[in-house]
């Protein structure tokens, strides 16, 4: 019997463990993971080639380290006698801007415009330069012409608040000595002429001047020929002015041709321009203009400073006009480094309001004159000393008496307008350069606010804080 041999058996099949399925799935992707972080950390732990940024921009001068400054007169400054106020201080030393307020635009300064004039006078006519009177040959008999030489201090007597200024009976005894002798025939002068033609005639009264500057007595019309600057009382300052000082003039030449000994009864008066080609018979000159300069400054002299600039003007090219005063500050005064550019200029006195000086060049122009061109030293040994003389003898009283003697400067005033601008001798033997001005409805009272705040500025020195 046959048998057959059996099948091998088939093993059994086991299912898979779904959590394991997913633990190894797991640990694939971890290792992905890992491996993509890996490469990708490498990477950004490459060295990367950038662009050289662009060096930090330098200035042409590099500016030395200054402390910190701690004195304030911010107090002082906003009291309400000064109004609207304007200050700026430098350090004469280092040139450094201590204190600025409200100085971006120009503003009226009054009287400081003087020692804009006294700077141009200067430059122009020279510190030796001398205003001069003469008298020329007339072209028909018994006539002479005086030519007026832009010389208001002439003086008609013997007493003057001119010191140094020339003789009318100086003028009239040459004229006369010198026309007896050419004429001995006929000898006496009957017709007297008077050449104004040095200033317009019609520019003698700005507009924008108040009418009580001539009546009350700070100021006459400006003509070429006048004496004792037109004052009714030659020895007073301020003395009243008339309205035809020419006229005037003329009536006192008169007067001292006949106690010269000119020998006619009757002498008419009229107004003639002189030929260019007379010849001269006499002439007298004024002081120095370093000395009218002086003189101008230390009393605030509105008719010195009018006249030095007109003649200022015929100098320099121009007309003698106040249209030609602008142009004529502006580029004298460009010639010592001081950019007046934006300020308008009418007058040589600032009586005028319509005056406004930038407040920055109004200290640069201080700056030169004590630390400049040695031709301004002039204005700086004129201008008044606190609580000493001129226009500040009286001043600097109380709490600003500590700065008596410190300060020089000019003083400014103008109605709605009180100013001052000039050097500070400060506490800690320094020096600073400033300009302070009350604006507004203000009164006398922001005299003495302005002095208290340039006495801080003395006190603070180079230690003066902008806050």
């Amino acid at each position: 019997m046959s048998t057959e041999q059996s099948a091998t058996p088939s093993p059994v099949k086991r299912a898979r463990n779904p959590f394991l399925v997913l633990g190894i799935v797991g640990v694939l992707l971890t290792g992905v993971s890992f491996a993509g972080g890996y490469f990708a950390t490498a990477a950004a732990n490459q060295p990367q080639i950038l662009p050289t940024a662009d060096a930090r921009p330098l200035p042409a001068e590099i500016v030395d380290p200054e402390g910190v400054r701690t004195c304030s007169i911010s107090k002082l400054l906003r009291v309400g006698p000064l109004g609207t106020q304007t200050a700026l201080a430098v350090d004469g030393d280092t040139g450094n801007q201590l204190l600025s307020d409200n100085i971006d635009k120009p503003i009226a300064m009054g009287s400081v415009v003087k020692i804009l004039t006294a700077t141009v006078a200067l430059n122009t006519l020279g510190p030796a330069g001398r205003l001069t009177t003469r008298v020329v040959d007339g072209s028909s008999a018994g006539t002479v012409i005086v030519v007026g030489g832009g010389d208001p201090t002439l003086r008609a007597g013997g007493a003057s608040v001119y010191s140094g200024a020339a003789s009318l009976s100086e003028l009239a005894s040459q004229t006369v000595s010198a026309y007896q002798e050419r004429y001995p025939e006929s000898p006496a002068i009957t017709r007297v002429l008077v050449d104004l033609s040095m200033f317009p005639l019609d520019d003698a009264w700005h507009p924008s001047w108040p009418e009580s500057e001539r009546t009350i007595g700070y100021q006459p019309l400006i003509v070429p020929f006048m004496v004792d600057g037109d004052r009714a009382n030659p020895v007073m300052q301020t003395s009243p002015r008339s309205t035809d000082p020419a006229g005037r003039a003329a009536r006192a030449f008169v007067t001292a041709l006949e106690q010269a000994g000119n020998t006619a009864v009757d002498v008419d008066i009229d107004f003639q321009s002189a030929p260019s080609n007379a010849r001269e018979l006499a002439s007298v000159k004024s002081a120095p203009v370093s000395s009218l300069v002086s003189q101008m400054l230390l009393n605030s002299d509105n008719t010195l400073a009018e006249f030095l600039i007109r003649a200022s003007s015929v100098e320099a090219g121009f007309d003698g006009s106040a249209d030609s005063i602008q142009q004529l500050m502006l580029g004298s005064l460009n010639t010592f480094g001081v950019d007046m550019t934006g300020g308008t200029i009418i007058d040589g006195s600032g009586e005028s309001a319509k005056n406004l000086l930038p407040p920055r060049a109004v200290v640069e122009l201080v700056t030169q004159i004590f630390d400049g061109d040695k031709k301004l030293s002039v204005i700086g040994k004129a201008l008044p000393i606190a609580g000493e003389s001129g226009t500040l003898a009286t001043r600097f009283t109380g709490s600003a008496a500590v700065a008596r003697g410190h300060v020089q400067a000019k003083t400014g005033w103008i109605n709605g307008v009180y100013a001052l601008a000039g050097r500070i001798d400060t506490k800690g033997n320094g020096r600073t350069y400033f300009v302070v001005v009350a604006r507004g409805k203000v009164d006398s009272s922001a005299q003495a606010a302005l002095d208290d705040v340039v006495a801080g500025m003395f006190s603070c020195g180079s230690n003066l804080a902008s806050f």
